[in-house]
């Protein structure tokens, strides 16, 4: 990530979570790929890949977030 003020990223990544959970849908999932310590600290868990896939098929089929949608475009 980059970013030119301290914790941007942080804030960038409350507000990805703030848009695709605003809908209430369980289902939703952002992969960030790694688990590093600094993810951690925001409440990221390693999931094993047979979950991950389980997880990936029901969110596929989710409409994007209102919010998202219109950006979308």
């Amino acid at each position: 990530m980059f970013h030119r003020v301290t914790d941007a990223s942080k804030v960038a990544l409350w507000a990805l979570t703030e848009l695709c959970f605003a809908d209430g849908a369980a289902d939703r999932l952002i992969d960030v790929q790694w688990q590093t310590a600094h993810l951690a600290s925001l409440g990221i868990r390693e999931i094993s890949r047979a979950d991950y896939l389980t997880r990936l098929s029901r969110a596929l089929v989710l409409p994007l977030p209102a919010t998202l949608a219109t950006t979308a475009g």
